[in-house]
């Protein structure tokens, strides 16, 4: 199983919980939350990175949601998967990521650099120059 394969599993596993813990009232925005957390939680080397990227996933595409108590959408999840591929250093599984993710990416590695390992900062600007960003 690969990492994107054993976020989205936990993920959806959160998700689940969060239907069959509340009586069936079932919260997009609290399991959202908890999903954040699932990002900062595999992803504690980053700082405050991952927390970073969790506010902006949740801030442009659960909260304006028309639907946001049902969220996270499909394509959602798979964005906040895509973000912790990218934290990982991977550039796998990124391809949901618009050009806007990528400036708003880059702009977060920036505001964090000084807080991360090197190595791995390095291997994410390299993604984000891949990318054309840079």
């Amino acid at each position: 199983m690969t990492d994107t394969q054993q976020f989205l599993s936990e993920a959806k596993k959160i998700i689940k919980h969060e239907r069959a813990d509340n009586g069936g009232r079932y919260d997009g925005k609290r399991a959202c939350d908890k999903l954040v957390r699932l990002l900062e939680n595999r992803n504690q080397t980053l700082g405050n990175l991952p927390g970073s990227v969790g506010d902006f996933w949740l801030n442009t595409y659960i909260l304006p949601s028309a639907d946001a108590v049902n969220e996270p959408t499909d394509a959602h999840l798979e964005k906040l998967s895509a973000f912790n591929s990218f934290l990982a250093g991977e550039v796998e599984e990124t391809d949901c990521l618009t050009a806007d993710d990528w400036k708003n990416l880059q702009e977060l590695v920036n505001y964090e650099a000084e807080d991360m390992p090197l190595d791995l900062l390095e291997k994410m600007m390299g993604i984000i120059v891949d990318k054309g960003i840079l």
